[in-house]
């Protein structure tokens, strides 16, 4: 958002708000802005209830964006968490428009879309769903998240698909391949349709990603890099944030079923325990429960362990776990780790949490 006030490109206001309530969301505010390091957009606090907004949501669970008179555009833009990047391309693309004073986009990058209209070659891929890459004049390219072209891109015209819910949410295949967008950036399959439609061009998939979903391998770099967790100031959590970055460096080694399995088990404990202490010290509790930093950080315990239960029923007869599948749960554990967990240590230490 900073980067988008600073370069001018759109002629619009940047607010990032905290949403507290109370006294002590000057300090926050502060804090928010000297991470995020919050030159040149709007920063600012409610400290009281009374000033509190009536609809909206926190910052993780998508942008609200307005027109020049203030009427809503879009209450919940994509979310980051789920669909990476191209959130930010979500609310690129509303802004163009809105900027330019021209019609909306009927789909927008990361939002869950599904195809109702094949191409006449491949009238099995009626009915799939997937996530808008990129818009491309009257073409999206759709990135397929279930059917036999999983994991593959598919230049469209927009009238062949349709929104498949709200941005964020409602695609109940929404984990794996291009989930986040890593099927590429549209030149997987381009122009080509069916269950053997590969690469247009070699390598034109995007990093860490093939045409078939499968990944790329996993360089100790990387895993060390994912696995490298700061400190939540809270000793329990610590210890057991070490237990599941042990359990995922055994996925790593191993990538098989019951490895994975262990994963998913030592994550959901991890995550109960968290939750847990949120209510025993009063972590993020708020009026409303849309403003809630406990919550929105529950969902997202949620959604990670979905997304891993997703993958062992897909592939219920499938020993392997493709490095993919590791490579996308590493990059969860780690980033939740920087975005959510560390929104704790202080509050639930000052607090005395052990």
């Amino acid at each position: 958002m900073n980067k988008w006030a600073k370069d001018g490109r759109y002629d619009c206001h940047f607010l990032c708000i905290c949403v507290l309530g109370d006294a002590s969301a000057i300090s926050l505010a502060k804090e928010m802005s000297s991470e995020m390091q919050l030159t040149h957009c709007v920063n600012g606090f409610i400290d009281n209830d009374e000033d509190m907004p009536t609809y909206g949501q926190l910052g993780c669970k998508g942008f609200i964006v307005l027109d020049e008179n203030h009427g809503v555009v879009n209450a919940s833009t994509s979310v980051f968490m789920q669909v990476k990047d191209l959130a930010f391309g979500h609310v690129e693309a509303l802004l163009d428009a809105v900027c330019a004073k021209q019609p909306l986009p009927k789909v927008c990058p990361g939002e869950y879309m599904v195809l109702d209209t094949p191409p006449r070659e491949a009238p099995e891929l009626k009915g799939c769903q997937g996530i808008c890459v990129k818009v491309d004049g009257p073409n999206v390219h759709f990135g397929f998240m279930s059917g036999p072209m999983r994991g593959r891109a598919m230049a469209l015209p927009a009238s062949m698909v349709s929104k498949l819910g709200a941005a964020g949410g409602g695609a109940s295949g929404a984990s794996g391949a291009c989930a986040d967008g890593s099927c590429g950036d549209g030149s997987c399959g381009e122009g080509k349709s069916g269950p053997n439609a590969g690469c247009a061009t070699p390598g034109s998939c995007a990093p860490g990603a093939g045409c078939d979903g499968s990944g790329a391998g996993l360089d100790a770099k990387f895993v060390d890099s994912c696995l490298d967790l700061v400190s939540v100031k809270v000793p329990s959590m610590d210890d057991e944030h070490a237990d599941c970055a042990a359990a995922l460096r055994a996925l790593v080694e191993q990538q098989k079923r019951p490895s994975l399995e262990a994963a998913l088990r030592c994550l959901a404990e991890h995550f109960e325990h968290e939750e847990a202490l949120f209510e025993k010290f009063g972590f993020g509790a708020h009026a409303n429960a849309n403003l809630s930093a406990a919550k929105s950080h529950a969902e997202e315990h949620r959604r990670i362990l979905d997304k891993v239960r997703g993958w062992l029923a897909e592939d219920a007869g499938q020993q392997a776990v493709p490095p993919q599948v590791v490579r996308e749960l590493l990059q969860d554990f780690h980033e939740h780790t920087i975005r959510y967990d560390s929104q704790y240590a202080e509050p639930l230490s000052a607090k005395g949490a052990k």
